[in-house]
């Protein structure tokens, strides 16, 4: 199968993000097909990539905006002005890691990120290939059940690989939402109420996989910084979690 055959296959629900994920990151001829576009597009003079057709739920067509126009002008990629390198090359934009987890296609997030921009980028040589509403649909899915504290990091990836699928979506919506819900909070326990994030969350596994148990925090640094503390139950010892304003 060629990069872009392997590129529709994925796009079109034929084959496993993560499985595409591990052929992305170990055939170089994917990214270079990628890449190509990009490059084409740069050497006649465009200053913006083609925007993919979405409908508003009252039927209402437009354009959607996806962002990865930013590759044919690096600099003017929103995140500089907070301090964030560019998106230089489709490579960076694809495993970007902002706040660690951007790109986890284990996580919600991450795979509906990780989704939408490839498809963005392929719709410019192909706008016949039907856009998978399923990684949009499990990120509004997440947001509805993951509690804010958790997203983000390991935890998200964990709930969204161990405990969600447990709970098929034959089951009736609002059963399998409170079912997943008591599941989330049965596995992520508190000796003290939960962790209020300065970033996104970062609340780790133990060594045996499982989320830690959290204890607490404290401030740190004047103020600038603070400490998470969790046990890890399997051995008992302390995880420390830092994160800056």
């Amino acid at each position: 199968m060629s990069a872009q055959e392997t590129i529709a296959s994925f796009l079109r629900g034929e084959m496993d993000i993560i499985r595409f994920r591990k052929l992305y990151d170990e055939n170089p001829e994917i990214n270079d097909f990628l890449q190509g576009i990009v490059d084409d597009a740069k050497a006649k003079g465009l200053t913006k990539l083609r925007g993919y057709p979405a409908t508003l739920p009252n039927g209402t067509a437009f354009e959607q905006e996806h962002g990865i126009s930013h590759l044919l002008a690096p600099e003017s990629y929103p995140g500089v002005r907070y301090g964030n390198s560019p998106y230089d090359s489709v490579r960076k934009m694809l495993t970007y890691n902002f706040r660690q987890i951007t790109h986890d296609v284990r996580s919600a997030d991450g795979a509906s990120s990780f989704y939408d921009e490839l498809y963005a980028l392929y719709y410019q040589v192909d706008q016949s290939i039907p856009y998978d509403e399923r990684y949009h649909k499990a990120f509004e899915f997440a947001l509805d059940v993951i509690p804010e504290h958790l997203m983000g990091g390991e935890s998200e990836a964990y709930i969204m690989t161990h405990i969600i699928p447990q709970f098929p979506e034959t089951m009736k919506k609002a059963e399998r939402k409170k079912a997943i819900k008591a599941a989330i909070k049965e596995a992520f326990r508190s000796d003290k109420g939960r962790p209020q994030w300065l970033q996104s969350g970062e609340w780790p596994l133990g060594k045996d996989g499982k989320p830690a148990v959290y204890t607490g925090s404290k401030s740190i640094h004047g103020g600038e910084a603070k400490q998470y503390f969790f046990r890890d139950e399997s051995d008992g010892s302390v995880i420390t979690v830092e994160q800056r304003y």
